[in-house]
């Protein structure tokens, strides 16, 4: 039995090791560079910059609905996020942990900067 609230269940929270991956799929031309994910390593990230990270992730999981957008050729946006578990030394696997989707109109702005850019340097 799950004792968190729904709220709980949708919160992203990222680890050191956590990789995020943005992607944005749909739309009338199918171009497969867009379509390959924005990979961001929180082990190459400053503590604040996976702060800011999650709190971008906590964002689009409040503002999207779970109804999609009506009509053809909409794009849409997954998020990721992907924890290594390690079985033994020689094996090791990556699993999704957190995911999202949602509609473009409704991604906010930060998330698309991320999936274009990767995250700032510290400086910017």
């Amino acid at each position: 039995m799950n004792d968190k609230s729904p709220e709980e269940l949708k919160k992203a929270e990222l680890k050191a090791k956590s990789v995020v991956a943005i992607r944005r799929e749909g739309g009338v031309a199918a171009f497969p560079g867009l379509m390959k994910p924005r990979r961001i390593q929180c082990d190459e990230c400053t503590d604040e910059q996976r702060r800011e990270l999650e709190n971008v992730l906590n964002l689009a999981a409040r503002t999207c609905s779970d109804t999609p957008a009506p009509g053809a050729d909409r794009r849409v946006f997954h998020v990721d996020i992907e924890e290594p578990q390690k079985q033994d030394a020689a094996d090791s696997h990556v699993y999704c942990v957190w995911s999202l989707s949602m509609n473009e109109e409704e991604t906010p702005e930060a998330l698309v900067a991320l999936w274009k850019s990767g995250v700032p340097d510290n400086g910017g």
